[in-house]
């Protein structure tokens, strides 16, 4: 592909964006104390400029689907669908549990995610690294905490929450194998989302929606 790719992976708070042009590629992270809103299209604007092209040679965008962060979700894809709309480009979303493992893992190695869904659950899915892909051996669903050491497999990394696990009381070894601080990066979604797009072509813009898992639920404010 001659254009410009970009991607953006919002599920986490620590999100980021990334560029490539050719051979070049640069990845910004947003601050984490920061709303997204006002800063994902200027840090990608920057990057384009700093890479000699024009926002209007963008030919390519990938969105980070979730789950994760309902806000976060919705202002990156949302931001997405805008860029994508503006300049004519391809477009394709993957769930940021495989940009995770993909961005993590090395290939034959195995990891479970784990986050807090709130109200009391748990979100969880399992992946396998491949040499160019991810496989999913159990797709992200919710569950409850007294479930979740049953599907956790018996080795391997754990991403997510650290809470999630204690919530769910799982035992100290196993604690051992969380990995902390690590999120879904932007730059392993431009690799991985662009060879989905020449394997599997892009997606139509109403396919593009955030991985929830569950209906979002509006919490009335008290009186």
């Amino acid at each position: 592909m001659s254009g410009v790719a970009v991607a953006l992976e919002t599920s986490a708070r620590a999100a980021s964006v990334a560029v490539r042009s050719g051979e070049r590629s640069i990845e910004i992270a947003l601050e984490p104390d920061r709303a997204h809103a006002g800063d994902l299209l200027p840090a990608i604007d920057r990057a384009v400029r700093e890479l000699g092209r024009s926002p209007r040679e963008i030919g390519l965008v990938l969105v980070g689907t979730g789950p994760g962060s309902y806000t976060g979700l919705r202002v990156g894809i949302a931001t997405a669908l805008g860029i994508a709309r503006g300049t004519a480009a391809q477009l394709r979303g993957v769930p940021s549990g495989e940009t995770l493992a993909f961005g993590e893992l090395v290939p034959g190695e195995e990891s479970a995610v784990v986050l807090d869904a709130r109200a009391g659950e748990l979100y969880f899915a399992l992946f396998r690294r491949t040499a160019s892909e991810v496989e999913i051996l159990r797709a992200p669903c919710v569950l409850r905490p007294e479930e979740l050491v049953p599907a956790l497999p018996g080795g391997g990394p754990i991403f997510g929450d650290r809470a999630a696990l204690e919530v769910a009381a799982v035992s100290p070894a196993v604690l051992e194998r969380f990995r902390p601080g690590v999120v879904p990066r932007a730059a392993a979604l431009l690799a991985l989302g662009a060879a989905r797009v020449e394997r599997l072509g892009p997606e139509s813009p109403e396919s593009i929606r955030p991985l929830y898992l569950r209906p979002f639920a509006v919490r009335a404010r008290r009186r």
